[in-house]
């Protein structure tokens, strides 16, 4: 938060979430794959059933957004070993998959674009972000470390570099802290409560 204060003097307007007409969209954009969470519900089978459905959908996300409640059911995952390499019988060589449900992927996705507008109309999110950040590749950021790497040779400036691999870096995210850079950022009200819940 120190690195917050400093370079960010004052915190921004309140994000908005808005009832949504933009279901159809995300549930045509979904891959028909068959894979499907503990509600037995696939992407497939939701795109099938989508123009009987939209209607509830939309009814259900305006709750969610007007309440600021995730609904619980929505929350489980059933968990699944996804083969990595080596070996088959060793029990390292497989990462756990999480399948949702479909029906939460569609709220996930209206909740990413709200903020994402959101991060990006106020130029939240810094230039040297390039993961999960749309047109953005891991060619543009090897691109910008190799163009700073090359910059300072030109200059006769040391050139120093540190890697950090993190293994299962979502599992290491501080739930506490990234909720206060949210209220900083101006993730507040129903809005800051949804994150949270």
């Amino acid at each position: 938060m120190t690195y917050l204060r400093k370079h960010f003097k004052y915190c921004l307007s309140q994000i908005k979430l808005k009832n949504t007409y933009e279901i159809k969209k995300i549930v045509n954009s979904l891959k028909s794959k068959t894979s499907h969470g503990y509600d037995e519900i696939s992407d497939k089978i939701l795109k099938i059933s989508a123009p009987f459905i939209l209607s509830p959908l939309t009814y259900i996300f305006n709750k969610v957004s007007s309440s600021g409640i995730f609904p619980d059911r929505l929350k489980y995952s059933e968990v699944q070993p996804l083969f990595k390499k080596a070996e088959k019988t060793e029990i390292s060589n497989y990462h756990p998959i999480s399948l949702l449900p479909s029906f939460s992927k569609i709220i996930e996705k209206i909740i990413y674009k709200r903020l994402n507008c959101y991060l990006l109309g106020y130029t939240i999110l810094a230039n040297e972000q390039f993961g999960f950040r749309e047109k953005s590749t891991t060619d543009m950021a090897t691109h910008a470390l190799l163009n700073n790497i090359q910059l300072s040779l030109d200059k006769k400036r040391l050139v120093h570099g540190i890697f950090c691999d993190l293994q299962k870096a979502f599992d290491c995210v501080y739930h506490n802290i990234l909720l206060e850079k949210m209220i900083y950022y101006g993730i507040t009200g129903i809005a800051y409560k949804l994150m949270q819940s």
